[in-house]
């Protein structure tokens, strides 16, 4: 049974820092409709109280910049300790979940890419149409990561917390390599499109 009937629903799911955010933003061009989990995170961490007061709770100050909860100290308390990982996970993972799929269900569009960087790690592969890893090899990572202002030990916590890139790419529908130009990524999408919109017109 299709989670969600007469729409096309692609998850787009890959590495840390391998460009998925590139690979949405171009769907996005095209006239689909963009989701990104990390930014539904974002919303939770500065406006749903419960979930504010559960991570204050377990760390207090230790995760507060500026009066809010701050992301990048959150972050360096998680990967830090599996545990305080899993916890975090278990408790927006669900109601990130709930706040895509129901507004997928109640928009009048038909066309979405939803952008989840655990994607076969909570198994939600079953939920969409077809599923996309980006691809970028390890020295692309590290360089975009150490852009962004990590150590190496931060950046190897973060890409050993996931499902390694090439196993994420055995098992999506389509990999796209996110090491190229904006053309180069372009190109892919255009190609998965055209396989993408034959094969749901010939089961619809």
């Amino acid at each position: 049974m299709l989670s969600f009937p007469n729409k096309i629903v692609v998850g787009v799911t890959g590495g840390i820092a391998c460009g998925k955010s590139t690979v949405c933003k171009n769907f996005g061009g095209l006239g689909w409709e963009v989701i990104s989990t990390d930014s539904l995170v974002h919303e939770l961490l500065l406006h749903d109280q419960d979930v504010i007061n559960q991570i204050t709770d377990r760390w207090g100050g230790e995760v507060i910049g500026h009066g809010i909860i701050d992301k990048a100290r959150l972050a360096r308390v998680v990967f830090e300790s599996p545990s305080d990982r899993n916890w975090l996970e278990n408790l927006l993972h669900p109601l990130v979940r709930e706040k895509w799929m129901s507004y997928i269900r109640l928009s009048s569009k038909n066309k979405f890419v939803v952008e989840i960087p655990l994607l076969f790690e909570n198994n939600l592969d079953g939920l969409f149409t077809k599923t996309i890893s980006v691809h970028a090899s390890d020295s692309m990572q590290f360089i975009r990561l150490k852009e962004r202002g990590l150590s190496v030990a931060q950046i190897n916590s973060r890409i050993n917390s996931q499902m390694s890139v090439s196993e994420k790419s055995e098992r999506a529908d389509f990999v796209i390599l996110g090491n190229g130009d904006h053309q180069f990524i372009n190109s892919q999408i255009k190609l998965f499109l055209t396989i993408l919109i034959t094969a749901f017109s010939e089961n619809n």
